[in-house]
């Protein structure tokens, strides 16, 4: 039985190497701003291209406009839709946990979410007096 043993550990790693990567891992790197919204409103053209995000694990750092945001952030991609929660350390929201909603198709990521202290939104839209705030990222250099 033991001459198996690596022909079934190199069986192991080739089938782990075909499965799909976790949503940690397709989230790493850095992906530009293509469009968001407020609100119910659009955000404005300059600070839509000055939209940057860098995902380094569960630690992301996020740059719109003049404001910087850190912090960590945790998914749960068993759910329908796709949940995020992130906690600043730094920004506007530090000490806040946000929660929202997310998706990946390809080379973009789509994130919603709530203001802090409301409930998650359950779609991909924001609508006046919601607070929601959207976003859409593409992988930069794509």
């Amino acid at each position: 039985m033991r001459r198996y043993t690596p022909l079934v550990l190199v069986a192991g790693l080739l089938i782990a190497a075909d499965a799909p990567k976790g949503d940690f891992q397709k989230l790493e790197g850095t992906w530009r701003m293509v469009r968001g919204s407020m609100d119910g409103n659009p955000l404005a053209g300059e600070v839509v291209r000055s939209g940057r995000l860098k995902i380094d694990g569960d630690k992301h750092t996020v740059r719109v406009g003049d404001d910087t945001m850190v912090g960590t952030h945790q998914l749960d991609p068993k759910k329908k839709p796709k949940t995020i929660d992130v906690t600043d350390t730094e920004g506007p929201f530090k000490g806040q946990t946000l929660h929202g909603i997310y998706r990946i198709r390809g080379n973009e990521f789509t994130v919603c979410f709530a203001a802090p202290g409301k409930d998650r939104p359950t779609k991909f839209t924001t609508k006046s007096g919601t607070g929601h705030m959207l976003h859409v990222w593409r992988r930069y250099g794509e």
